[in-house]
């Protein structure tokens, strides 16, 4: 039986005793096949290892109890009511995962325009004229025209670096409360 206890530790508590009590009974019923049921308390330590010899060796017979055990689970439809009840959670949990990979995407393009900035100083900023064009970033041609309109110049590597700031503390901040939410579910 050290040899079960052993082979069924990692197992849930539950199906180490099933697999414990099934043992038993196999055990049980070999024994009242053999002996009168008057008998039985007194079978000796010889009468139950030729019992469990004709079961086999344990390691083998526990791990096809194990699989059939883990099988059956695998096979029965699950009980739990509450599945449908638990879609908003997964729903708003999918929409925090959203947010946070804009989030990362948006402070990874604010480092890279940062460095793409101390690189190329004219062709990156922010450029803008009404009703011509918006330009948050690189400039792929160079026109004289859109060099004109640059409209932070030497600030622009300060405000994405507030940019990149508030964004940290924004995820970190929506972290907290992701955490806080999970705790009273």
């Amino acid at each position: 039986m050290s040899t079960a206890t052993a082979l069924v530790k990692r197992l849930a508590l539950e199906q180490r005793q099933d697999i414990l009590c099934e043992i038993n009974s196999h055990i049980f019923e070999a024994l009242q096949q053999q002996f009168p049921q008057q008998l039985i308390q007194d079978t000796t330590p010889m009468q139950l290892e030729d019992i469990l010899e004709k079961l086999g060796l344990p390691a083998t017979f526990i791990l096809e109890m194990i699989s059939s055990a883990s099988l059956g689970q695998a096979v029965a439809p699950s009980t739990e009511p509450a599945s449908l009840l638990k879609m908003p959670i997964m729903l708003a949990r999918g929409i925090v995962n959203l947010v946070y990979y804009t989030t990362y995407t948006l402070m990874l393009i604010a480092v890279f325009l940062v460095v793409a900035k101390f690189i190329d100083p004219q062709g990156v900023g922010f450029f803008y004229a009404p009703n011509k064009f918006f330009i948050f970033g690189k400039l792929i041609l160079q026109h004289e025209e859109a060099l004109r309109y640059e409209q932070l110049g030497n600030y622009f590597i300060p405000v994405l670096l507030f940019i990149i700031t508030g964004l940290y503390y924004s995820s970190t901040l929506i972290l907290k409360i992701k955490k806080s939410i999970y705790h009273k579910l």
